[in-house]
């Protein structure tokens, strides 16, 4: 009885992390890379972190040289770090 309760627990921890990890690389797919280039709206001041919204949905973001960008600046995404985009100030 004990055998089958540790396989069981076994089990369920290897459904969670696979569950958990499937996830990140549903979140951080090819679409994710189409946003490089596109433009966005700061939500939060970026002090260098902050938020943006692109494409309709909400990121974490980070200026790309450490400045202060203000709310409601225009920014455009140069590169994605982890599940943070990295905008800078558009011209």
């Amino acid at each position: 009885m004990l055998a089958i309760s540790i396989v069981a627990a076994i089990t369920g921890l290897l459904l969670v992390v696979s569950v958990g990890l499937l996830s990140l690389r549903k979140r951080f797919g090819n679409r994710d890379l189409r946003l490089i280039g596109e433009s966005a709206r700061v939500e939060t001041t970026l002090k260098p972190d902050g938020t943006v919204i692109v494409a309709g949905e909400l990121w974490s973001a980070r200026s790309n040289n450490g400045l202060f960008i203000s709310s409601q600046h225009r920014v455009r995404v140069v590169a994605i770090d982890n599940l943070s985009l990295v905008v800078e100030v558009c011209d």
